[in-house]
């Protein structure tokens, strides 16, 4: 399942040019701050204010931050199963190829699974999901461009069996097993209402 472009939102601040060959920010992991007047949000070094995401992704996203080498990308070698183990039925990981550029499910989840109604693991996000265009491929194209996760919480593209629409919240990160070419991608999703 992929979202739509519309009803998108979630918790990002305006981006940085960020560079495909920048190293890596620091994380300085958001957290909600009170003040006299009310509750602000607190955002990290990519513009993520994660502390307003569901638990689940918020504990994927900050796993991924955690097992960066140095100043590169985590791989799929740096993934740890145990270490996320509420996660595991949201996670799915997606195998990229180019030439041209192409994003194939490697693993899916039991909850994104139940939430898509099928298992799409070995399918081509384009051939599972015509409408993979617009605002959600250019974050997975960003993802293997500029080495950057990327949040959104928004309607999916298909409705369920009442007719209704999901309501998401998905984070992707980028992975590389040599640390700086993208070759998957991390992802979580999460049903939060419908509409």
């Amino acid at each position: 399942m992929t979202e739509t472009d519309t009803g998108r939102g979630g918790s990002r601040a305006p981006e940085a040019g960020a560079e495909a060959d920048s190293p890596m920010p620091s994380l300085e992991l958001p957290a909600l701050s009170s003040s006299s007047t009310g509750t602000s949000l607190i955002y990290d070094a990519f513009g993520f204010a994660a502390a307003a995401w569901h638990p689940i992704l918020r504990q994927v996203y900050e796993y991924w931050f955690s097992i960066r080498p140095g100043a590169g990308l985590p791989g799929r070698q740096h993934i740890d199963p145990s270490a996320i183990t509420a996660a595991l039925p949201h996670l799915y990981i997606v195998d990229v190829t180019r030439d041209p550029m192409r994003f194939r499910y490697r693993l899916v989840g039991t909850a994104y699974v139940e939430l898509m109604g099928r298992d799409t693991t070995g399918a081509y996000y384009d051939e599972v999901h015509p409408g993979f265009t617009g605002e959600i491929r250019r974050q997975y194209t960003d993802a293997v461009e500029h080495r950057r996760p990327a949040y959104r919480k928004g309607r999916t593209m298909y409705v369920n069996e009442e007719r209704r629409w999901p309501i998401v919240e998905r984070v992707i990160a980028p992975l590389a097993k040599n640390g700086s070419d993208v070759d998957m991608i991390l992802g979580a999703i999460v049903q939060v209402a419908l509409e």
